[in-house]
């Protein structure tokens, strides 16, 4: 199993504070970065193979991931299309990573190990990791479920008809990996997607009649860090729930 970490972008929501450092390099806690939380839950789940899509301030990640090149088989790949496309180009870009089982991970995720550990239970092509919250708000990632499948994911989706939260953490394998393969593929040919979150392609998966299943996580085990106040709330969450000394002492 490979984890493949979205990191590219520039983190503008977060301005001033990554100006000058990538959003992946913010200090959640205890001296840990955002990128390092998720080196160690990998790292629990027994996941060694990271493939991290970089962008916007690289070199500072690289240097990062320096430190974990004797624990890790650490591979990069670079959009050079950050400041003007979305995530979809940048998964695209790392296409040549999905000739085995992935994971795709959204690079502002925090997770406990149990997030993962759970997805990986999954026996289906494509199993996106969701949470359900009592209410969502108009810039969260919701999802409207029916029995084991997602049926749609998108911003737009009013916030009375959902009933669910995509936390941006999927996984890949079987016919699953080729199928996401040919839906990019497919999508960055039409310049109108250039733009689009990656989640679009999951949606036009759906659209087209495949199924697409979820993993259920607990909201206090995992945070996304968008905008001034998410940081501070994340800060706040780790040191309440001691998520990054949990992520520390099973590493």
């Amino acid at each position: 199993m490979k984890a493949i970490i979205i990191a590219a972008g520039t983190g503008t929501r977060l301005y001033p504070i990554t100006k000058d450092i990538p959003k992946s390099l913010l200090d959640v806690g205890q001296g840990l970065t955002l990128l390092e939380t998720q080196l160690h839950s990998l790292q629990e789940c027994g996941i060694k193979d990271i493939v991290i899509i970089i962008g916007y301030r690289a070199d500072q990640i690289e240097t990062k991931l320096d430190e974990y090149r004797d624990t890790f088989n650490i591979e990069t790949v670079y959009n050079p299309f950050f400041e003007t496309s979305n995530n979809l180009v940048s998964v695209w870009m790392a296409r040549h990573h999905f000739s085995e089982d992935f994971i795709t991970i959204n690079g502002d995720d925090i997770f406990d190990a149990s997030v993962i550990k759970t997805l990986q239970n999954s026996p289906h092509p494509i199993t996106m990791v969701t949470d359900v919250k009592s209410e969502y708000d108009e810039d969260d990632m919701k999802i409207v479920t029916a029995g084991e499948l997602v049926k749609s994911v998108s911003k737009k989706i009013p916030l009375d008809e959902a009933n669910g939260e995509s936390v941006g953490i999927i996984k890949f394998t079987g016919s699953g990996k080729e199928l996401y393969t040919q839906t990019l593929e497919s999508m960055v040919r039409e310049p109108e997607n250039l733009n689009v979150f990656y989640l679009k392609a999951i949606q036009k998966i759906i659209d087209n009649g495949h199924p697409v299943h979820f993993s259920r996580c607990d909201p206090k085990d995992w945070g996304e860090i968008d905008f001034h106040p998410d940081l501070e709330l994340i800060r706040q969450y780790v040191t309440r729930t001691n998520l990054v000394g949990r992520i520390l002492d099973k590493s």
